[in-house]
C-alpha cells in the first residue's frame, strides 16, 4: 500500500491519495476521504496559477465523485477522469447483492450520501447516480498512465497522449489492481472466475468458492440462495475476516446444508469439472461446473511507483543508504557518549579538545551564579562537562518536542496523559535529579555528615577525580529497572542497597502492576527507552515489520535475558565465596559474558550496539520498538509475567469492519485485527499500552479493559483512548 499520511498526502508535493487505497476499503470511508482532501484545499492561494487547472481527480468511484462534488461546490475548477464506467467497482458487484454500508451510525462529510436502510446493489447504484447528475459531475473518459512533478506543479500524462498540468492532484482509483492468482494447474480454464455478475445463472449447479473473506462469503451465501451446490474453500481454521452479519449469514446456510464450509483447506489443482484439495484430513476432490477465486486483489502499485509514490514496506537505494547514514551517525554518537576502548572514538575526540571538553570551565568563567557551585547554575558545571549530560539533554528534549506533536497529533485523553507522564519521568528522575539537583545537594553539603551522608553513600559512591565527585547517574535505577539497566546490579563490589532496590523492582514490584495494568504500566508509561519510541517514533510505527518470520526474532530478548541471569547467579556467587572455587570459576564467567570480546561483550553488544546504535539507528525504517520487541532482556522477562495479567484490549466483533487498521499502527508487531475479528480478547504479552491501535480504529472496536479468570471482562478504562465513539 502507499505510505499516505492522515491528511491524505503522498510523498509527492501536491499528490493525494482517498479511498480504499488508505487502507480502509469501505463506502463510507471512501467518501469520507474524498470529500476532506478537497475541503483542506479550500483557500489555498497555490490553487491559482495561470494556465494550469487547481485540481484533477483521477477516478470516478464514490471517492472520486465525493471529491468532485465537493469541489464543485467550493467552486473550486477541476477535471475528473475515469478510464472505465462511472462507479465501476458497484457495477461489477452481483446483481442483488446486498450493500452493508458499515459503520451504521456515520455519516461522511459532504453532499455524496448512501441511503438509510437495507440496500441492495440496484437501489445503491440508483441513488448515486442520482445524486451525480443533480451535481452535474461528469468525468472525461481517459486512462492516466502517471503523474509527474513538472515546474513547480503536477502534470497528469494520459495513455492517449493528452495531459494535464494541475496544482493539485488526488487519486481515487480504488484496489483497482490484477486480480490475486492461486497459482495452481486449470487457474486459467474458462469456468474459473475472480467475478460474479448473476447467481440465478448457476441455479442447480455445483460451485465452488475460494475465500475467506466478505466478497468469498457474500458470493457463496448469494449462490447458495439461487440454488446452487456451494462448496466454501478457505485456508484458515475458522471463518474470522467476515463481518459478524455475513458470518451469521454462511452459519445459517451451513446448516440448512445449503453452504459445505471447507476449513483449513487448499486448492491444488483445478480440472474440467472438479476441484482438489488438500485438507487436514488428506487429499479430496470436490465437483465443480464453475469456480469463483475470491481472494482479493492487488493494489495498483506499478501506476503509483510510475507516479514516484513511495510504497509502504519496499526498499530502495536511497533507503538503505539512508539506513547506513543514520546507523553510521548513530555509532558515531553513542561512542562518542560512552568510551570504548577498542573503538577509542571518545578518547580520540577528547583528545582533540571537541565539545563537551572545557566547556564546565567555560561555564565557571561565566563568574557571579555560575562560577559558585552552591547555587542551581553553579551546580551544573560539574555535569556539563560530561557527554552524558548532552546526550541525556539532548534525549529529553526530543521527548518534550515530538511528545507535543503526538498529542496534539493524537487527541485522546489517553495519549494525553500517557505522553505527559513519558516526559515527566525522563526530565525529572531522569536527567534534572541526577545532572542538576542531586551535584547541587552535594555541593551543599548535604552528603557531607549524618544521614545525608549515609544515604549518599549507599546509592551514589564517591569517584575522585570524577566532577560531580559522586556517581549521581546511578539513580537511573530508580526508573529503569533490571537487566535493562544493569550497571547498579553488575558491580566490582556489591552496591547491596542498589541490589536489594533493583531485584525488589524485577521480582515483586514489576510482577504486581503488570497483574492488574500489563506490561505496558512499565513500557508504556515508565521506561526511557519506551518514552522515546512513543513519542519520536510515533509517526514510523506502522513500519513494523509483521508475519510468523518476525515472531522468531523474539528469541533474542530471551536468550539475553539468560545470560543476564546466568551473570546474576555468576555474581551473586563471586560475591558469597570469591576464594573458593565456585566463587573464582563465577567471577571468571561472569566477567567473560560483560565484558568479553571487543564484539562480543555484553556490556557492548547488547547495551551500546542493540540497545542504542540498532534500537534508535532503526527508527525511520523499522518503527521505534525494534529494541524493546526483539531484544529488550527487561522485556522478556515482563512478556513472562504479562501471561498471568488481567489486562487485556477488548473487541467489539460486530463493529470490526476488517480494515486492518490496527494491526498496521502496531509497532509491537501484534496482528490485532485477528483478535478483534473474532470478537476475543487480546491476551497478547507484546501489547505495551501505546493506544494507537485503539485511536486510529475506525469504527471504535477496540477499547482497554481487564478479565477475570475465565476470561470475562470486568472493567473498562476510564481513561478514553478512542478518538470515535
Amino acid at each position: 500500500m502507499p505510505e499516505v499520511d492522515s491528511n491524505f498526502s503522498t510523498n509527492i508535493p501536491g499528490l493525494f491519495i482517498v479511498g480504499d487505497l488508505t487502507g480502509t476499503p469501505h463506502l463510507k470511508f471512501a467518501v469520507d476521504s474524498g470529500t476532506r482532501v478537497v475541503r483542506s484545499m479550500d483557500g489555498d492561494p497555490q490553487l491559482s496559477a495561470d494556465g494550469r487547472l487547481p485540481l484533477v481527480i483521477i477516478g470516478a468511484g464514490v471517492s472520486g465523485l465525493a471529491a468532485s462534488i465537493e469541489a464543485k461546490r467550493l467552486g473550486i475548477e477541476h477535471r475528473l477522469l475515469e478510464s472505465g464506467r462511472l462507479l465501476e467497482t458497484l457495477e461489477n458487484f452481483p446483481v442483488g447483492k446486498p450493500i452493508f454500508t458499515c459503520p451504521t451510525e456515520m455519516k461522511p462529510a459532504g453532499e455524496l450520501q448512501f441511503p438509510e436502510g437495507d440496500l441492495d446493489r440496484e437501489g445503491l447504484l440508483e441513488s448515486l447516480h442520482q445524486q451525480v447528475k443533480e451535481a452535474g459531475v461528469t468525468p472525461i473518459c481517459a486512462r492516466v498512465e502517471r503523474v509527474v512533478r513538472h515546474e513547480g506543479a503536477l502534470k497528469v500524462i494520459c495513455q492517449q497522449g493528452e495531459s494535464f498540468e494541475a496544482m493539485r492532484v488526488v487519486i481515487a482509483i480504488g484496489r483497482g489492481g490484477d486480480h490475486r492468482q492461486l497459482g495452481v494447474a486449470g487457474e486459467e480454464l474458462d469456468h474459473v472466475s475472480h467475478r460474479m455478475h448473476d447467481p440465478a445463472a448457476h441455479r442447480g449447479e455445483s460451485v465452488v468458492v475460494v475465500g475467506g473473506g466478505n466478497s468469498a462469503c457474500e458470493t457463496a451465501v448469494a449462490l447458495a440462495d439461487a440454488g446452487a451446490a456451494v462448496t466454501l474453500s478457505h485456508r484458515s481454521d475458522q471463518l474470522v475476516r467476515p463481518a459478524q452479519h455475513i458470518l451469521d449469514l454462511v452459519e445459517d446456510r451451513r446448516r440448512a446444508q445449503q453452504i459445505q464450509v471447507e476449513a483449513a483447506s487448499e486448492v491444488i489443482q483445478i480440472d474440467a469439472e472438479q476441484v482438489t484439495l488438500r485438507t487436514a484430513d488428506g487429499i479430496r476432490s470436490v465437483s465443480a461446473s464453475t469456480v469463483y477465486t475470491m481472494i482479493g486483489r492487488e493494489a495498483p502499485l506499478a501506476f503509483l511507483r510510475r507516479c514516484g509514490v513511495k510504497i509502504r514496506g519496499e526498499w530502495t537505494v536511497r533507503s538503505w543508504l539512508g539506513l547506513l547514514a543514520v546507523l553510521t551517525i548513530c555509532t558515531l554518537l553513542f561512542h562518542w557518549k560512552s568510551a570504548v576502548d577498542w573503538f577509542p572514538v571518545a578518547d580520540w575526540w577528547r583528545s582533540q579538545g571537541g565539545f563537551p571538553a572545557g566547556v564546565d570551565r567555560w561555564w565557571a568563567g561565566l563568574g557571579g551564579a555560575f562560577a559558585d557551585s552552591t547555587t542551581l547554575a553553579g551546580a551544573l558545571a560539574s555535569s556539563v562537562g560530561e557527554a552524558g549530560f548532552w546526550y541525556s539533554l539532548a534525549y529529553t528534549l526530543v521527548i518534550l518536542i515530538f511528545g507535543i506533536r503526538r498529542i496534539r497529533r493524537r487527541r485522546t485523553a489517553y495519549v494525553k496523559w500517557q505522553t505527559w507522564t513519558l516526559i515527566s519521568i525522563q526530565a525529572l528522575p531522569l536527567f534534572l535529579l541526577p545532572y542538576l539537583f542531586l551535584p547541587w545537594l552535594g555541593h551543599l553539603g548535604y552528603f557531607d555528615a549524618g544521614w545525608g551522608k549515609t544515604v549518599a553513600d549507599a546509592l551514589f559512591p564517591e569517584v575522585q577525580g570524577y566532577a560531580p565527585g559522586r556517581e549521581y547517574w546511578r539513580c537511573f535505577g530508580l526508573i529503569l529497572a533490571w537487566p535493562l539497566f544493569f550497571w547498579n546490579v553488575f558491580t566490582a563490589e556489591p552496591l547491596t542497597t542498589w541490589l536489594v532496590i533493583s531485584l525488589v523492582q524485577t521480582f515483586v514490584v514489576l510482577p504486581l502492576a503488570i497483574r492488574r495494568w500489563g506490561k505496558g504500566v512499565y513500557c508504556g508509561w515508565i521506561c526511557s527507552c519506551g518514552a522515546l519510541a512513543e513519542t519520536l517514533g510515533d509517526t514510523q510505527r506502522h513500519k513494523m515489520p509483521h508475519g510468523r518470520w518476525t515472531m522468531r526474532l523474539n528469541f533474542l530478548g530471551q536468550l539475553l535475558l539468560v545470560l543476564c541471569l546466568l551473570m546474576l547467579g555468576t555474581r551473586l556467587a563471586s560475591w558469597g565465596s570469591p576464594d573458593s572455587t565456585i566463587g573464582i570459576v563465577a567471577a571468571r564467567i561472569y566477567g567473560g559474558i560483560l565484558n568479553g570480546m571487543p564484539l562480543l561483550s555484553y556490556r557492548w553488544t547488547v547495551d551500546l550496539f542493540f540497545s542504542g546504535i540498532l534500537g534508535v539507528g532503526l527508527y525511520w525504517h523499522f518503527s521505534g520498538r525494534t529494541w524493546c520487541r526483539f531484544a529488550c532482556p527487561l522485556a522478556a522477562l515482563m512478556n513472562i509475567y504479562a501471561r498471568f495479567s488481567r489486562f487485556r484490549i477488548i473487541s467489539d466483533k460486530k463493529r470490526c469492519i476488517s480494515c486492518n487498521v490496527c494491526t498496521s499502527v502496531c509497532h509491537q508487531g501484534i496482528d490485532v485485527m485477528g483478535f478483534a475479528q473474532r470478537g476475543i480478547p487480546l491476551e497478547d504479552p507484546q501489547c505495551v499500552r501505546c493506544s494507537a491501535c485503539i485511536q486510529e480504529c475506525p469504527t471504535a472496536v477496540l477499547q482497554f479493559g481487564e478479565v477475570d479468570a475465565d476470561g470475562r471482562v470486568i472493567r473498562l478504562d476510564r481513561l478514553e483512548a478512542t478518538a470515535r465513539s
